[in-house]
């Protein structure tokens, strides 16, 4: 692969309901994870959509979103997370987009199999209804 290509994935499938660990999404079709298929530095950007659907938060709840290397001695991407807070709500539905800070991730000399998955998590479920992770997508473009 050459600097200007690009990897990216669109997940689908059912809606995934935050809990309060930090997991890969899962859609159960098709999940939020790129393979880069070259080694090289790569700039990666991840996007969600959130609705709490009949949800209920008595007190404002951080969730976090990240995106996360799965294999090849998983980590997390270096500044690809982002936290932020839901509003105090009885039984709503809300929609919140949010947006993974965009990072540069390096593979090491010879990976060709690097695998970039969204995590999220929510730091206390809501007390009725849910918060699920409706949409999710994950664009690595190959810069060097």
């Amino acid at each position: 692969m050459t600097p200007g290509d690009v990897r990216s994935i669109y997940a689908s499938g059912t809606a995934y309901t935050l809990t309060n660990t930090a997991t890969a999404l899962d859609f159960g079709t098709t999940d939020p994870s790129v393979v880069l298929n070259a080694p090289g530095t790569w700039l990666m950007f991840g996007r969600v959509t959130v609705q709490n659907t009949g949800a209920t938060f008595a007190a404002n709840r951080a969730y976090t979103f990240k995106l996360r290397r799965t294999n090849n001695t998983a980590a997390d991407v270096t500044g690809a997370t982002t936290t932020q807070s839901t509003d105090i709500v009885t039984t709503e539905t809300i929609t919140y987009t949010v947006t993974i800070p965009p990072a540069l991730y390096t593979t090491t000399a010879d990976s060709n199999n690097d695998a970039i998955t969204i995590f999220g998590s929510v730091a206390t479920v809501p007390s009725a209804g849910t918060f699920d992770v409706t949409e999710a997508s994950i664009i690595a473009l190959k810069i060097c």
